[in-house]
């Protein structure tokens, strides 16, 4: 098999893609096309192991499963992928049990390259992706070779506290600088209360606002990844936070702990500027709040100037070693894409689609008691059209993410500086790229 200069170019960008991609396509094998609505052979059903964690997903398993007698999908839930998830997949990988498919997300696509362990799905997944938007087949495809199925995105928007807002005449903000000022508003009215809170553990969210305000930690210059944690957009990021970290107009917990969730259960944080996913996290995590909250688009860096950042967006890639990868392609095109089975993701589990028609889904217009009946997704959907095109993810994602954790974790709990936190995240991202035997430069 030949690959082009193009994806040649990519390999040597990502240790060797090429390599890792040629030998995938080479096992997984051509085969003749088995079609999910066959009746069972007297062997059986083709059986495809499924790993995620995002909420529906079992659901949309059962729905698959009723419909489809010759391709059967046993889904098992795992921890979220930072959490545990992608060392367990990856240990399954090395021990050669891993399942066919699995919930990576987006930016942790090329980490999983580099170690060797995904399939090119690229001649399973052609005749499908004309149903998903460009961009999101974009963001599976590595030198021209994809490795797997979009599903969703995480455009950002700002969950808000209708009643604390009101009750302290705070405006809803439009623009960050409204933000900092409402911040100091409310903890002036009530020094119990914060507006939002910041998660010194969260990159994930950090990295959506760096998005937003034009960052690009990630690149490729010819045959070298390209870091630029430290960029002028990030900075500005990180500078702003500090200024209300300083002031004590923040409060300061871990992303996903329980303390956090106990705040914003007793009113102690108003607001939430977060990805579209959030919605289904909080209306399940906080249910005695139901029908205080409501969504407004992210506060915008200049007034009248509409740009979202976004954080998620979790394809399903076939794992190295599949022994079905066009029957794992053949469900994963049909849970992104068949519309009552999104429909219900979006319910279920607040997804938001990449499919091309993903957005005149019943859900994206209906009202969810949980917000006051507001129809919140139709917030998402003009957040959507306005997310910045430039932000990249590395291939040590992992690492990064680890680094991040710990420098900015150590600031912000001894009074040091974001910004020379992002500097060490920086020179640590630099290192793991080379410790895994890749060309990087610094940005």
């Amino acid at each position: 098999m030949g690959v082009t200069q193009q994806a040649r170019r990519s390999a040597g960008v990502a240790a060797g893609v090429a390599t890792i991609l040629m030998a995938a396509a080479c096992g997984s094998g051509g085969g003749a096309a088995t079609g999910g609505d066959r009746p069972a052979t007297s062997a059986g059903p083709v059986t495809v192991e499924w790993w995620g964690w995002a909420p529906g997903y079992d659901k949309a398993a059962e729905a698959w499963n009723a419909s489809h007698p010759g391709i059967q999908v046993k889904y098992t839930q795992i921890e979220p992928g930072a959490k545990g998830g992608y060392q367990k997949m990856l240990g399954a990988v090395k021990a050669g049990n891993a399942p066919c498919l699995a919930q990576v997300g987006g930016e942790t696509l090329a980490s999983f390259l580099v170690e060797g362990a995904l399939e090119d799905i690229t001649d399973y997944a052609k005749e499908s992706n004309a149903k998903f938007q460009q961009w999101a087949v974009n963001s599976v495809t590595f030198g021209g070779r994809q490795v797997a199925v979009p599903v969703d995105s995480g455009p950002m928007g700002m969950f808000y506290r209708k009643d604390l807002f009101a009750k302290h005449k705070i405006d809803v903000p439009k623009t960050w600088d409204e933000f900092a000022a409402a911040a100091e508003k409310l903890h002036a009215a009530d020094p119990k209360v914060f507006l939002t809170s910041f998660n010194p553990d969260d990159m994930y969210g950090f990295s959506g606002y760096a998005w937003q305000a034009g960052a690009n930690w990630f690149s490729t210059s010819g045959d070298a990844w390209k870091v630029s944690i430290t960029d002028e957009p990030t900075l500005k990021v990180a500078n702003y936070w500090q200024g209300l970290l300083d002031k004590k107009l923040v409060d300061v917990k871990s992303a996903w702990s329980d303390a956090w969730f106990k705040d914003f259960t007793d009113g102690k944080i108003a607001s939430l500027v977060g990805a579209v996913w959030m919605t289904k996290v909080l209306e399940d995590s906080i249910p005695k709040t139901s029908g205080a909250w409501a969504v407004a688009p992210m506060p915008s860096w200049e007034s009248g100037t509409a740009v979202t950042g976004n954080v998620g967006g979790s394809p399903n890639a076939v794992l190295k070693g599949c022994a079905n990868p066009r029957e794992a392609v053949e469900f994963a095109t049909w849970l992104a894409t068949d519309q009552a089975a999104f429909d219900d993701l979006v319910v279920n589990g607040g997804l938001f689609p990449t499919s091309t028609d993903g957005t005149s889904l019943p859900a994206m217009k209906s009202p969810r008691p949980f917000y006051g009946d507001q129809p919140v997704f139709e917030v998402f959907s003009e957040a959507a059209r306005t997310v910045a095109p430039s932000f990249g993810w590395g291939p040590t994602t992992p690492a990064v993410n680890d680094a991040f954790n710990s420098a900015v974790g150590e600031a912000v709990s001894k009074g040091g500086s974001l910004a020379d936190a992002l500097k060490t995240v920086q020179e640590k991202a630099v290192a793991s790229i080379k410790d895994k035997g890749l060309s990087v430069t610094e940005g």
